[in-house]
């Protein structure tokens, strides 16, 4: 089921713990987004609106295995693009001649705005502190290959948004304890303090979507 709705709707998020594969742990969960290697390819691309893959991947990532040299040739390839597509996306967005890292801060707030997010503001650029002589040496490679694009994030936003309903209809179908997941991130970067209703946890799709409403009112999400 998670391979069949990755092609649908990539990507699919499951989850494992060392004693039960099937079960999340909420206090420490591991997740695994899943979907093909065509669909990341694409979707860490400037091929595509959404900015989830190319986003996350022109942050810090490691490959930690890989089926065969064939494999691991193409994820490197893949990954390669996608600091070049977020800046390609951000270039008409940002005022020209932007500092480095403020050109990275300003591109990273820009893709947290085109989603549904829970992460506090200033997110951007903590990612961007966390190591800035990384950006700094990855700015000119970047900017050498990226692609002249129109200004979309209206588009993006929208898109973006919408996705984001769509994956969390999807994870509290394929994805054990999913809503149990939604509440533990959103309590973890929002600092709120949902509880479960047995209700939402039996019925997990009216339960994240009932979570959604007073969400959006409080500010948890944006």
């Amino acid at each position: 089921r998670e391979r069949s709705s990755s092609l649908r709707l990539p990507t699919t998020t499951t989850s494992s713990s060392p004693d039960r594969p099937e079960v999340i742990s909420i206090q420490r969960p591991s997740l695994m987004p899943v979907c093909t290697g065509t669909d990341f390819a694409r979707l860490a691309s400037s091929e595509t609106l959404n900015v989830s893959v190319w986003a996350r991947f022109a942050q810090p990532s490691r490959l930690v295995w890989a089926r065969d040299d064939a494999a691991r040739a193409s994820t490197i390839d893949a990954v390669a693009g996608a600091a070049p597509a977020l800046l390609s996306a951000a270039a008409p967005a940002l005022p020209a001649g932007t500092e480095d890292l403020d050109l990275w801060r300003g591109a990273f707030a820009l893709t947290y705005r085109a989603e549904l997010r829970a992460e506090r503001g200033g997110r951007a650029h903590s990612v961007v502190d966390a190591d800035p002589e990384r950006y700094r040496a990855f700015t000119g490679p970047a900017l050498a290959a990226t692609r002249a694009l129109p200004d979309r994030w209206r588009l993006r936003r929208l898109q973006g948004k919408a996705l984001t309903v769509a994956r969390l209809a999807k994870a509290s179908l394929t994805f054990a304890d999913g809503i149990d997941y939604l509440a533990w991130k959103i309590n973890r970067h929002a600092g709120t303090a949902i509880t479960l209703k047995p209700w939402q946890r039996r019925w997990p799709l009216l339960g994240a979507f009932s979570l959604l409403p007073l969400l959006l009112r409080s500010g948890a999400i944006r």
